[in-house]
């Protein structure tokens, strides 16, 4: 299937001429996929023989997908399973058996559409969609027994939204692994982590012996653009001291953070150099003892992921979930 070219996530734009929309340019949204945009009929017929193969995919995909979810909100129930699974049983999908068909087709779906016009370089539409979905799966299946969660952080991320993805993966660290945690009780707290301290240590499931790989990695990517802004913090400090007031550098220091989390912390922005400069080790500390696990527990990982990152982010797993090779798979 084809990807979009370019790395960075893009914006809506016609597929065909690249230009964006505006409050003068109105774009025609692709009936089958429903994820691509074009100026008009002329663009969408012109980008037709490049476009339709993964089309025909994504909405094959999407027809599956609604198909189950249409009979499985027609289900009657019987004498084992309840009526409107959607009202009823809610968190104990999969649990179900009549529910699994419905998440393998709305995975399949996500997986589908992500690897058309998601994929490096691929459409902010797509990967905002995608997530949403795959946290309403993780909704009416608490227990994930699709490993939905292993995809999560990395949109999260994409979107630039790391503080998000840094309380998804807290949580997944932490409550998940405590063997009281009742998985059975809806009302019990779930992914309820706000506002963790992303410049802490990390947990035991990132760095020991046996770590969920594709949640270090990402704990890794937070904190690397963590460093870079604190970086810039500090660059920014050392390039304009005694140049201008102080007051002026502050503010110039308050709009770093590609991140969002550096530029949530004004104590770290505006505190002394001394300060500054003991968080950005502390960090890189962080960061060596991550990469270092990760690099014990699956040797391979780094190699394949720095030598071509395109390349990895697009390779598909081919074993089961929990083997080494799989794990290599993220997304």
């Amino acid at each position: 299937m084809p990807t979009p070219p370019h790395r960075k996530i893009s914006q809506r734009a016609c597929d065909f001429c690249a230009i964006t929309e505006s409050s003068t340019t109105h774009l025609l949204r692709c009936s089958g996929c429903q994820a691509s945009y074009y100026c008009d009929k002329i663009h969408q017929a012109a980008d037709r023989p490049r476009h339709k193969t993964g089309c025909k995919a994504v909405k094959k995909a999407r027809d599956t997908y609604e198909s189950e979810d249409q009979k499985l909100r027609n289900f009657q129930g019987d004498i084992m399973t309840p009526s409107h699974p959607f009202e009823n049983c809610i968190g104990h999908f999969w649990g179900v058996l009549e529910t699994r068909d419905y998440m393998r087709a709305r995975y399949n779906f996500v997986d589908t559409i992500m690897q058309v016009f998601g994929a490096t370089g691929g459409r902010i539409d797509v990967v905002r969609s995608s997530l949403e979905h795959l946290l309403d799966m993780l909704r009416l299946c608490r227990g994930d027994n699709m490993g939905v969660r292993d995809v999560v952080p990395g949109l999260y991320i994409r979107l630039g939204r790391d503080q998000e993805a840094y309380d998804f993966l807290k949580w997944w660290g932490t409550t998940a692994k405590e063997d009281t945690y009742d998985w059975g009780d809806t009302e019990s707290s779930y992914l309820d982590v706000k506002d963790a301290d992303a410049l802490e240590e990390p947990v035991e499931g990132w760095k020991g012996k046996w770590i969920d790989l594709s949640h270090a990695v990402a704990v890794v990517l937070i904190k690397v653009r963590i460093l870079i802004d604190l970086q810039a913090a500090q660059n920014t400090t050392r390039a304009l001291h005694g140049t201008i007031p102080q007051e002026i550098i502050d503010l110039i220091r308050d709009e770093i953070g590609s991140s969002g989390i550096v530029g949530s912390r004004p104590d770290i922005l505006r505190g002394d150099t001394e300060k500054l400069a003991s968080v950005v080790e502390t960090i890189k500390a962080q960061i060596k003892e991550l990469y270092k696990g990760i690099n014990e527990y699956c040797p391979d990982f780094w190699p394949m992921f720095l030598g071509n990152p395109q390349a990895a982010a697009n390779q598909r797993p081919v074993l089961l979930r929990g083997s080494r090779q799989l794990e290599l798979s993220i997304r």
